[in-house]
């Protein structure tokens, strides 16, 4: 049961995600930016693969890296990439908040 659920939640984001990055239906103060940010990495995060514009949308959320004192600052990238994904408001806050805690903190993308 648990299984058929995680499967079909993870069919659901793939649609969502397929429909937003190929033709977005934002509201008026969303970044079609973070929105595909968002949803092409909770993709991955539910087990998708990131395909199609999706590689665009990550080197966005990847290219936002705060340094202190010349050192990668993990806390500082972190919070820069919450902010850049709290841009786009249609989008679940704790969608926002799961990507952003599997991936605000690393370096590089996955």
């Amino acid at each position: 049961m648990t299984r058929l659920l995680g499967a079909r939640m993870l069919v659901s984001m793939c649609v969502i995600a397929g429909s937003v990055v190929s033709s977005p239906a934002l509201a008026d103060d969303d970044n079609e930016n973070a929105c595909g940010a968002v949803l092409c990495l909770a993709g991955l995060i539910a087990g998708g693969s990131a395909g199609g514009d999706c590689a665009k949308y990550e080197a966005n959320y990847f290219s936002i890296v705060r340094y202190h004192h010349g050192h990668f600052d993990l806390g500082g990238t972190s919070s820069a990439r919450g902010d850049f994904l709290n841009q786009c408001s249609s989008a679940d806050s704790d969608q926002k908040s799961s990507v952003n805690s599997k991936y605000g903190g690393m370096e590089n993308g996955p």
